[in-house]
């Protein structure tokens, strides 16, 4: 294979005098690590440290609130108040550290603030997002103190050593909702020119902090809803940031909270890396400052290509620098193999912020434990090396053994497969018309290079057992075993098929198709039989599908015209199964109704279950001085908690 010259996105370019020293950007990223008030913390300088140190060129630090009223999540960072100053020079002195450039971006949430009162240009909420709360309107007055509140923010953040600020102008926050004319009806003068209060906002930065300081704004592209704002007026608004507000450089977004699935893309629609590069490039267009962009970005060859042909003078990458802090580092020696891939899954926002919770990573664990632990290098090394016996060669299974030889430890992988992966294997498999889970499958294959390198002893086709524990003799067992299919207790169920066997290519479907359950498995089987043209419908005992998915994807999928929809799929909610035939299903559907659903194919998709045989618990007990069940073993989840569980199951051994 033919090696790529990845040295162009190592060239430095400059944003108004500060010179970055490559292309490759951290965007700001909101982690629900703050104090209480919005100090900075430890955890945050640890965290945005490892970014710096694997190093990326400029960092962003993550959206901070410059007045109380606009605070958007608990854990937020601020930068309103000048007791917040010793904690932001430290967090700016640790990203520098490693010649990365700081930046720190200045918010306001507006309608979508989470406080009593959110106030917003107009007294327009928005739909999707709950709690659904009308909005004060700001008076004129108001707005010109927010405009202060924005510069001295950057003042501070000037004061403290940030070499710039970004301005959030996208993503449905205070700035984009007076640029967007579905939030502002105003009848002042920041009503008769939307894009008055962003442009006095950069303005008053310059006079406050020096027109030398420079300034990054966040533009919205594109808001994905009839009548908000589109690339056509977005590009008038960047020019005029330019030219009118002396921006000296565009970091383009879009989407805001009615259209969420575009600010953080699920893995449903992971196959389109680099969602607003062609958005960046039309605005490039019209501005002669450096324009930044990107959007769920994992191959390096998609930034690569952005810049080699123009399309932005820098790429952002989010969530793949939370998976893997050193991915710059590691393409720029050309280790390609030992990248950490993001899954896209959305659990570090859309399952943990949204809760918030600080954020972790499915597939990194050190994410948000990087002040205990600020590489794997500096994880504790063994005391004594053990034998240690992984029984299970999924995410859970093989996390443990890779933790566990990076720490010193002989370990044995037995699994009963002819090849690593567990369930991940099934689940790497669903194509849907908008994308698929390769993402998945690249992070066995990364497992798999891990554990070869680390010297991991494999035995595939092997199943454990009390006489091969026994055998082995180790002083500690990890039993990773994984989860199986429900088989629900109904008349007639021998004629279905498992959805496992499904996309495993092991069982056929007719071209009308029953999936007899409605949670993440159910809905992934769903979309990928539809994708192939087949008439899909989706029975669901509970009132709603998609239960168990985190709310990005959610609202992905159930919105009106969202996945489901683009699929073809019909639902049918409250409805049990209480017959499989060979020609449909009978549910009943409350309060007495008995309906009878053909189909060509019953697929049944009803949950899963821990693989955990007793016996084998009871023998390792007996023989090991240390045991753990990890994973969906213990209980049926998702893989950040069987790869949680694992790390820190091998971290105590």
């Amino acid at each position: 294979m033919q090696k790529i010259d990845f040295s162009r996105l190592f060239e430095p370019f400059c944003i108004g005098p500060v010179e970055v020293p490559n292309r490759l950007v951290m965007p700001p990223m909101d982690t629900c690590y703050a104090g209480p008030h919005g100090e900075v913390t430890d955890q945050h300088i640890a965290y945005y440290e490892a970014r710096a140190r694997g190093g990326v060129g400029l960092i962003i630090v993550e959206a901070s609130y410059v007045e109380e009223s606009g605070r958007i999540t608990f854990g937020e960072l601020g930068v309103h108040r000048d007791e917040l100053i010793p904690g932001l020079a430290k967090l700016a002195d640790a990203i520098k550290l490693h010649r990365a450039r700081a930046a720190i971006q200045l918010i306001h949430g507006g309608i979508q603030a989470n406080v009593p009162q959110p106030v917003g240009p107009s007294p327009i909420g928005r739909r999707m997002i709950p709690p659904a709360r009308t909005p004060r309107e700001l008076t004129t007055e108001e707005v010109e103190n927010l405009v202060e509140c924005f510069a001295r923010a950057a003042a501070r953040a000037k004061q403290v050593g940030f070499d710039m600020v970004e301005v959030h102008g996208t993503h449905g926050y205070l700035v984009t909702q007076f640029l967007s004319p579905l939030t502002n009806r105003r009848a002042d003068k920041y009503g008769a020119d939307r894009a008055l209060f962003a442009i006095e906002i950069v303005q008053r930065i310059k006079q406050l902090c020096g027109s030398s300081f420079p300034v990054i704004v966040r533009l919205c592209a594109d808001e994905f809803i009839e009548g908000g704002i589109n690339l056509e007026y977005a590009k008038v608004v960047a020019k005029r940031l330019v030219d009118e507000g002396g921006a000296d450089a565009l970091d383009i977004t879009g989407g805001n909270y009615d259209s969420i699935e575009h600010i953080l893309p699920p893995i449903y629609t992971a196959a389109e890396e680099g969602k607003f590069l062609k958005h960046a490039m039309e605005i490039k267009r019209v501005v002669d400052v450096p324009v930044i962009s990107g959007g769920l970005i994992i191959s390096p060859t998609v930034a690569l290509e952005a810049v080699e042909k123009g399309l932005v003078d820098a790429v952002f990458v989010g969530r793949q620098l939370i998976a893997d802090p050193d991915w710059p580092r590691k393409l720029r020696e050309g280790r390609l193999d030992e990248v950490r891939p993001c899954i896209a899954c959305n659990e570090c926002v859309g399952t943990r912020l949204f809760a918030g919770k600080p954020v972790w990573c499915a597939v990194n664990p050190l994410a948000g434990f990087e002040s205990r632990w600020p590489s794997e290098e500096h994880l504790p090394k063994a005391a004594r090396r053990r034998k240690v016996l992984v029984v299970g060669g999924g995410p859970a299974g093989l996390e443990a053994a890779r933790v566990a030889a990076l720490r010193g430890h002989e370990v044995l992988l037995v699994d009963d497969c002819d090849e690593l992966g567990g369930t991940t294997r099934i689940s790497s498999k669903p194509k849907f018309l908008t994308g698929d889970k390769t993402r998945v499958a690249k992070l066995i294959d990364w497992y798999k290079g891990q554990i070869e390198r680390l010297g991991v002893k494999v035995l595939l086709e092997t199943r454990a057992t009390p006489s091969l524990i026994e055998e082995v003799k180790p002083d500690v067992v990890i039993l990773a075993t994984g989860s199986k299919p429900i088989v629900p207790k109904i008349p007639g169920v021998e004629n279905a098929v498992l959805s496992d066997d499904v996309l495993l290519g092991k069982a056929q479907v007719g071209d009308r198709v029953v999936v007899v359950g409605g949670g993440l498995v159910g809905v992934e089987t769903a979309m990928h039989l539809a994708a192939q043209g087949r008439k899909v419908t989706i029975v669901e005992a509970l009132p709603q599908i998609a239960r168990d998915l985190e709310p990005i994807s959610q609202i992905a999928l159930l919105k009106p015209g969202g996945l489901l929809a683009r699929h073809g799929i019909c639902v049918i909610c409250n409805a049990t199964v209480i017959e499989v035939k060979k020609n449909g299903v009978e549910v009943v559907i409350p309060p007495l109704e008995r309906r009878f659903i053909e189909a060509d194919s019953v697929v049944l998709a009803v949950g899963r279950q821990p693989n955990l045989d007793p016996q084998l618990l009871e023998a390792a007990r007996k023989v090991a001085k240390e045991v753990y069940v990890i994973g969906d073993a213990k209980a049926a989840r998702k893989i950040i908690d069987a790869v949680h569980e694992a790390f820190f199951a091998a971290i105590n051994i």
